[in-house]
């Protein structure tokens, strides 16, 4: 069984966080928001390493898994994920859009 470091269901935003690295997850009126932030190396001020919005749900879930597999490097776990949040898409979606990852 895999143990992902934090993973926060709020219910405005999907976060992930392992260590400096946070990539979020969140709506933005008619598109999805994918961001991945990190601290430098010397823990400074965060910076935004990749951000990008989807109009599909499904391409959005598919971006978070990318990010997660890149800071991580761990294929598992992105897929892990990506099921997440394309399960908390699903739960904060109001108009219902389908959102299969």
């Amino acid at each position: 069984m895999m143990v992902l470091d934090q993973i926060d269901d709020a219910a405005n935003e999907f976060m992930w966080r392992r260590g400096r690295d946070l990539i979020t997850l969140s709506r933005a009126g008619d598109s999805w928001h994918v961001a991945y932030v990190t601290c430098g190396r010397l823990m400074g001020p965060r910076q935004t390493v990749y951000q990008a919005s989807h109009r599909t749900a499904k391409h959005a879930a598919w971006d978070v898994m990318a990010r997660v597999i890149n800071a991580s490097h761990d294929e598992d776990e992105g897929l892990q994920v990506a099921l997440r949040a394309a399960q908390w898409m699903r739960r904060n979606d109001g108009r219902g859009e389908e959102t299969r990852a």
